[in-house]
């Protein structure tokens, strides 16, 4: 009896401690500025299958590039490439927990349409459309701006989040910087948006 009151409190204890840690203190679950491979030159596109960073194409076609200010680090990402595209990252996730996605937004100013457009889905389900007007933007003025939204994982193991540029032109969304933080759902930040709860 003994021994299972110990076990239990020492369970218990542990628990407290994971919900009370801070969010803030743990390394993202991903972290990634599109850095790999490293370009020797302006861009390179990737096709359907094609893998670059922890990403892979999974339509369309992307550009990886240097040909403009980046948020973080040399390298950015064109969501069209020849034809408007997709990446995707399966992450590993823990049941019943939240998790943060965060990402800087531009666009390619180098062609039309003005206004560039993508999305996002998690494990298929759509999460957040976005929208970036390049009019008075340059290769040397991006204009980046961060987005983020939240989703809770309530039965897989792993969540697959997908961006998808759906600018009808060659010239689409650019994002950077994309990171993934998981919170507990307790205390996840009260002023946050809606949560999309993924199955």
């Amino acid at each position: 009896m003994k021994f299972r009151r110990t076990t239990l409190l020492l369970a218990l204890s542990t628990a407290l401690v994971a919900l009370t840690a801070s969010p803030a203190s743990a390394a993202p679950v991903v972290a990634s500025g599109f850095e790999d491979p490293v370009l020797a030159v302006e861009f390179q596109s990737f096709g359907p299958g094609q893998q670059f960073d922890g990403w892979t194409v999974t339509s369309g076609g992307v550009d990886l590039t240097t040909d403009w200010q980046d948020a973080e680090g040399r390298q950015s990402l064109d969501l069209n490439g020849s034809s408007p595209g997709a990446v995707a990252r399966t992450i590993p996730t823990q049941l019943l927990t939240t998790y943060k996605v965060t990402f800087a937004l531009a666009g390619n100013s180098e062609g039309p349409p003005a206004v560039k457009s993508g999305r996002v889905t998690v494990n298929g389900q759509e999460v957040d459309t976005f929208t970036f007007d390049v009019t008075g933007k340059s290769n040397a003025n991006m204009g980046w701006t961060y987005r983020s939204f939240y989703f809770t994982n309530l039965l897989n193991a792993s969540a697959t989040v997908q961006f998808a540029g759906t600018s009808p032109q060659a010239w689409g969304a650019v994002i950077d910087d994309v990171k993934v933080d998981s919170c507990l759902l307790i205390i996840c930040p009260a002023s946050a948006p809606t949560v999309n709860r993924i199955h």
